[in-house]
C-alpha cells in the first residue's frame, strides 16, 4: 500500500529530478520514467519498478544502460535514506570485505542493480553513486560507520494501515556526511591533483 501523501511529493518532484540529472550527467540522451502514473500510460519497464525500485533508467551516447532510483523527503528530514540488509551469518560478520558496522551490527547495503540514488530532501536533490555506497562498506574494526548516522527496521504498511517488518533496514547518511563522502572519494581519485608537496608549490 503506498502513502498517498508520498507518491503525490514524488510526483511533484520528478520533473526537478529529471532536469537535475541531464544537467548532473550531460553524457545521458534520453532518460525513462518507469512509473505508468507519471503519465497515464502503461509504463514499459514496469517490472524494474516494481520488484527493484528502479524509477528512470538512462541511455547515454554509447546505448549503456544506467538505472535510477528517485526519492523525495518530507520537509524536515534532513538524511540520505538507503535501504540496507543485516548481516548474520557469522563468518560473513568476521569478514573485512563486506558491510559496514553500526550499533554493533553489521550491514550491507542493497543496491538491486540501481547506478544512480537521486533524492529531493528539503528542497534541495542530491545524487549519490552506488560506487560511493560501496566505499562506506569498509572494515571499521566493530566501531560505528563514522558517516552513518542511524539504523532502522523497514516497514511495509497492508491495505488497512498496519505495518510490518520487511526485514530490511534504512541506513540514514546526513547530506552533509554524504557530501564530505563524495567530497573525499573525489580527492583520493585525483590525489597528485589535491594534494600537491608544499615544497613543489614554492617553486
Amino acid at each position: 500500500m503506498l502513502n498517498p501523501e508520498a507518491t503525490e511529493l514524488s510526483h511533484q518532484a520528478l520533473p526537478l529530478q529529471l532536469e537535475n540529472l541531464k544537467k548532473a550527467y550531460p553524457y545521458f540522451r534520453v532518460i525513462h520514467v518507469t512509473d505508468s502514473s507519471y503519465d497515464g500510460k502503461f509504463a514499459a519497464c514496469a517490472k524494474m519498478d516494481y520488484f527493484n525500485f528502479i524509477d528512470c533508467y538512462a541511455l547515454d551516447l554509447e546505448g549503456r544502460l544506467h538505472r535510477i532510483q528517485l526519492k523525495a523527503r518530507e520537509t524536515g528530514n534532513d538524511d540520505l535514506v538507503f535501504i540496507c540488509r543485516k548481516i548474520t551469518d557469522s563468518d560473513m560478520i568476521r569478514n573485512p570485505h563486506i558491510g559496514f558496522t553500526f550499533g554493533s551490527k553489521k550491514y550491507s547495503f542493497v543496491l538491486n542493480g540501481i547506478d544512480i540514488f537521486c533524492e529531493q530532501v528539503n528542497g534541495k536533490i542530491y545524487n549519490m553513486r552506488a560506487t560511493d555506497l560501496m566505499a562506506l562498506e569498509f572494515d571499521t574494526e566493530g566501531e560505528d560507520n563514522p558517516y552513518i548516522t542511524a539504523v532502522r527496521p523497514q516497514k511495509y504498511y497492508d491495505s488497512t494501515g498496519q505495518d510490518f517488518p520487511s526485514g530490511f533496514f534504512y541506513a540514514f547518511i546526513s547530506v552533509e556526511n554524504a557530501m564530505q563522502l563524495k567530497n573525499n572519494l573525489l580527492m583520493a581519485e585525483n590525489r597528485d591533483y589535491y594534494y600537491v608537496n608544499p615544497d613543489e608549490q614554492e617553486q
